[in-house]
C-alpha cells in the first residue's frame, strides 16, 4: 500500500516493533543473525498492513453487545448476515421488530426503569399499511407521526421506553419517558427544550403535543440521563469507564469482533464528554488490547467550560524521534468533530431539494431536512477559536448535498482568514454532486469558492472525504425512494472524488454499519444493494462510482492513515514505519473482474492473524 505500488515477498521488523527491511526473500534476509524468528505465509496468504476503520463510535459499538433482545436492527443482505430467514422475519417489518422486544412489566423491574432498544429502522422496516396490526393499533395512523402511540402499545405503556434509531441522529421515546424527563423540571420542559434546540437537537411536536420523536443527540441526551445509571447503555453515557469495568466480560466479544475483522487501528468519531474521552483512552490502555485509538472530541465539548483546556494531543512517544519507543496502542485525541446536519435515511439530512420517499409516514413531511446550524457564519464561529490555535484537525460531519455545500464555505471563510496546517475531513459526503467534489479538489489546490461564485486564492488546504460505504449496500433501494434515481446513483461518490482528485477512505460508522472491511473493499468495488424486506430485488447502485479493489484496500489502509496524521506510523509496508499487518487467507487481487475473478467474493476472504507492533494479538501465528 505504499505509492508505488509495490509487492514485496518479505519485510523484517526489530524487537520494538518497527518495520527495517522490505523487498525481496533474499535481501531482507541478507545479514540478519541466527536468533531472528521466522515466520512463513502458505502460497495463498497475504499480508497486507492492518485495517484502519477511520470513523466509528467505539463505546455504543460496546454496549450493543449487551442489549440482548432489544437490537432491533433489520438483517443485512444475504452475502453479510449471519442470521436466519426466520429470525430476521420478526424483525423484518416495523411494528413486528417493537414487538419482539418482549418487555416484561412486573416483576423486579422498578416502573421508572427505562425499557431501551437500540437500531430501529423505518426507512427499511416499512409500516405494514393494513388497518390492523401486531400492536393492535386501529386506523393507519404512520409510526413517524406518532412513535409514542406506538410504543405504548407494542412495548410498554407502563415503563418509559427509550429506542434509538439506527442512523444514530434519531430516537423514539412514548408517554411514560417523556414524564419521566419532564417531572423533573419545574416549567414542563419548556426550559430544557429550549437548551435542547439550541444543541442542534428537537422534540417534534403536533397539534396534541409531543410526539415522541427525537431529533439529534441533543434531543435525546436528556432520556439518556434520566436513565437507570445501571442500565449499559446509560452508563454509556453518565460513567462509561463503569461500563467497561462492570460488562469487561461481555464487551470482549465485540472487541474480539474487531480483531477477527482486520482492524487493527480505529478512530472514534465523536466523544462528547471528558468521561468518554477517559473510557476510551482507559480501554486502549489495557495490557492485552488488540487495536490502536485515535479519539476525535466534539466541538461541544471543546466549547463547554468542562472541555476549554483540553489540547490536542498524540500519541506519548515517537518511534521515529525515540529509539526506545513503541508506538503507544493510545493515539491521542488531535481532531474536533462537528455535524453539519442529521441523517440521509433519518430524514433529518439537509439537501437540495426535498425527500420524496413515498412509503406512508417515513420522511413524507421532512422537505428538506435539517441542519444543525442556522447558517454557515454558525459553524464558522463555533470552530474558528480552536482553527486560529493550529493545533487542531476538523471533520465535519455532511451528508446532505447542501450540508457538504456549507461544510465547503465554513472551510473556505476559514482557511481565507488564516491557513489551516492541518488535514481536514469531510465525514459521509453521502449525497454527491460533480460540482461539490469539483470544489473539494480545488481547495486542495488553493482556489476557493466564495458565497457569491466567485473564487479567491489562498494556501491550499488538504480537504478530504470519508464515505460510509454501507450506505450503497444496506440503503441504496431506500435511497432511490427518498431521493429519485438520479440523486441515488451517486450516494458515496468514489467516481467523482477520482475525478477531481479527492483522497478517499471507508468506514463504518459502527453502529450504523457492522465494523468489516473486507466488506467495505467489496461493497466499494461492487456497488451491489439490496431492497427490503425481502432482498428478492438486487441491483448496482451507480456504477459509475465503482473503484478497483486496490483503490478500495487503500481506502481502509494507508488513506485512513492519512486522514487522521498517522501515516508517518501506519497505513502501510514501509522501512521505519510500525509493524501494524493482517494476514488474510486469500489475496484480495485476484477476485479482480479483469483477472477473471469474481469481487463478490472478497467479503468471504478469512482474516487469520493481526499484529501489532510485530505481535499477533491473539492465538498463534
Amino acid at each position: 500500500m505504499d505509492d508505488r505500488g509495490t509487492i514485496a515477498e518479505a519485510v523484517s521488523v526489530d524487537g520494538l516493533g518497527r518495520i527495517v527491511k522490505v523487498g525481496t526473500e533474499k535481501d531482507v534476509m541478507a545479514g540478519l543473525g541466527t536468533g531472528v524468528e521466522v515466520i512463513r505465509l502458505e502460497p495463498q496468504q497475504v499480508l497486507m498492513p492492518g485495517f484502519i476503520d477511520p470513523h466509528m463510535h467505539f463505546l455504543p459499538t460496546l454496549t450493543q453487545s449487551l442489549m440482548g433482545t432489544h437490537n432491533l436492527a433489520p438483517c443485512l443482505p444475504p452475502p453479510y448476515s449471519k442470521e436466519t430467514p426466520e429470525d430476521c422475519a420478526t424483525r423484518a417489518e416495523l411494528l413486528s421488530a417493537l414487538k419482539s422486544m418482549k418487555v416484561t412489566n412486573s416483576g423486579n423491574l422498578a416502573s421508572n426503569e427505562f425499557v431501551l432498544g437500540m437500531n430501529l429502522d423505518p426507512s427499511r422496516q416499512q409500516q405494514s399499511t393494513s388497518a390492523t396490526n401486531p400492536c393492535g393499533v386501529s386506523g393507519n395512523i404512520p409510526f413517524a407521526a406518532q412513535p409514542k402511540l406506538y410504543l405504548d402499545a407494542c412495548v410498554s405503556k407502563d415503563r418509559p421506553v427509550l429506542i434509538l434509531d439506527q442512523s444514530g441522529h434519531l430516537a423514539y421515546v412514548n408517554q411514560k419517558a417523556i414524564d419521566a424527563v419532564c417531572s423533573k423540571t419545574s416549567d414542563n420542559c419548556k426550559t430544557l427544550l429550549a437548551e435542547v434546540q439550541k444543541g442542534g437537537g428537537d422534540w417534534v411536536t403536533d397539534a396534541n403535543g409531543y410526539t415522541g420523536l427525537l431529533q439529534e443527540t441533543a434531543g435525546f441526551a436528556p432520556f439518556l440521563a434520566a436513565m437507570e445509571k445501571s442500565l449499559p447503555l446509560g452508563l454509556a453515557y453518565t460513567n462509561p469507564i463503569q461500563l467497561v469495568e462492570s460488562y469487561e466480560k461481555d464487551i470482549q466479544r465485540t472487541i474480539q469482533e474487531l480483531r477477527e475483522a482486520g482492524l487493527t487501528t480505529i478512530a472514534d468519531g465523536g466523544l462528547a464528554s471528558l468521561s468518554q474521552l477517559q473510557a476510551v483512552k482507559f480501554l486502549a490502555e489495557r495490557q492485552n488490547f488488540p487495536l490502536r485509538i485515535t479519539g476525535v472530541v466534539t466541538q461541544d465539548l471543546v466549547n463547554s467550560d468542562k472541555g476549554k483546556d483540553l489540547q490536542a494531543t498524540g500519541p506519548t512517544c515517537d518511534p521515529l524521534a525515540d529509539p526506545q519507543c513503541k508506538l503507544p496502542k493510545w493515539l491521542g485525541a488531535g481532531g474536533i468533530k462537528l455535524w453539519v446536519d442529521g441523517s440521509t435515511q433519518g430524514c433529518t439530512a439537509w439537501l437540495e431539494a426535498p425527500y420524496q420517499y413515498q412509503n406512508p409516514g417515513h420522511c413524507q413531511e421532512a422537505g428538506e431536512g435539517r441542519a444543525d446550524f442556522d447558517d454557515v457564519n454558525g459553524i464558522v464561529k463555533a470552530l474558528k477559536p480552536h482553527w486560529d490555535k493550529g493545533a487542531w484537525r476538523f471533520q465535519l460531519h455532511a451528508n446532505g448535498n447542501k450540508a457538504n455545500e456549507w461544510a465547503i464555505q465554513a472551510f473556505t471563510q476559514l482557511q481565507l482568514q488564516k491557513a489551516n496546517p492541518h488535514r481536514v475531513l469531510f465525514i459521509h459526503n453521502t449525497v454527491g454532486e460533480e460540482k461539490i467534489s469539483d470544489k473539494i479538489g480545488k481547495m486542495r489546490e488553493g482556489i476557493f469558492f466564495g458565497n457569491d461564485g466567485k473564487t479567491a486564492s489562498a494556501q491550499p488546504l488538504d480537504a478530504r472525504v470519508t464515505h460510509l460505504i454501507g450506505h450503497v449496500a444496506y440503503w441504496g433501494a431506500a435511497f432511490k425512494q427518498m431521493l429519485g434515481e438520479e440523486t441515488a446513483k451517486n450516494i458515496d461518490p468514489m467516481g467523482f472524488d477520482l475525478k477531481y482528485g479527492v483522497p478517499f477512505s471507508l468506514h463504518s460508522d459502527s453502529m450504523v454499519t457492522p465494523p468489516r472491511p473486507l466488506w467495505f473493499v467489496e461493497q466499494a468495488v461492487t456497488r451491489r444493494t439490496w431492497a427490503y424486506p425481502d432482498f428478492k430485488e438486487s441491483f448496482v447502485l451507480g456504477p459509475e462510482h465503482a473503484v478497483s479493489i486496490e483503490q478500495a484496500l487503500r481506502a481502509v489502509t494507508v488513506e485512513p492513515a492519512r486522514q487522521h496524521e498517522l501515516d508517518q506510523w501506519l497505513g502501510s509496508i514501509e522501512p521505519r514505519k510500525v509493524a501494524d499487518f493482517v494476514v488474510l487467507g486469500a489475496n484480495p487481487l485476484k477476485y479482480d473482474k479483469a483477472l477473471g475473478g469474481d469481487p463478490t467474493q472478497i467479503s468471504k476472504i478469512q482474516v487469520l492473524q493481526t499484529y501489532l507492533n510485530g505481535k499477533p494479538t491473539l492465538g498463534s501465528h
